[in-house]
């Protein structure tokens, strides 16, 4: 007689459960339906990896280029080339690029997660994520293009190489 090796039930149930969380952890799918839940730049306060408090209004006047990111997203390392390139380009022309790091790590890792990925422009922590409901994303890399004025001009799911010409003339856009 053959014996069968069981699972127990519970534990099926919880591997199931697990599954269907990390599942809607992933990133979204480059290109795929934004609905982000502002029109403006939404109030915030956060301090950056060396503890200097930021806010919304501090960029007042700015186009910006908000990119939700963490050390540990593959597909976020492959936007910070770019969005770094774009912060050389235009940071005296009146662009300001933020990347807002959802890690749960301390202020020094990702510190040094951002000097290893060639990170040149402000980082700010969210550790607990208090913007992505107002943002209204589910995944990152999110992007965000406001205009000087605060008004959300794209929002970018994911990310994509062949989303690059988008997001320049976006942001290029942005500051006029």
């Amino acid at each position: 007689m053959e014996t069968q090796s069981r699972i127990p039930r519970s534990a099926a149930i919880m591997a199931v459960i697990l599954f269907a969380s990390a599942v809607g952890t992933l990133p979204p799918r480059a290109g795929g339906p934004v609905k982000p839940a502002m029109t403006r730049l939404p109030e915030f306060s956060l301090k950056d990896v060396d503890g200097k408090e930021w806010t919304n209004a501090q960029f007042r006047g700015k186009a910006l280029v908000i990119d939700f990111w963490a050390t540990w997203c593959n597909t976020c390392k492959e936007t910070i080339p770019k969005l770094a390139e774009l912060n050389e380009k235009y940071k005296n022309g009146g662009l300001t690029i933020i990347g807002i790091s959802v890690d749960k790590g301390s202020a020094e890792k990702i510190r040094k997660a951002g000097k290893k990925l060639g990170i040149n422009y402000l980082v700010l922590l969210d550790k607990e994520n208090t913007l992505g409901k107002s943002f209204g994303f589910n995944g990152i890399p999110s992007l965000y293009i406001f205009d000087k004025h605060g008004d959300l001009k794209t929002a970018m799911p994911g990310y994509d190489p062949a989303q690059e010409g988008e997001l320049v003339a976006a942001a290029e856009k942005a500051m006029h």
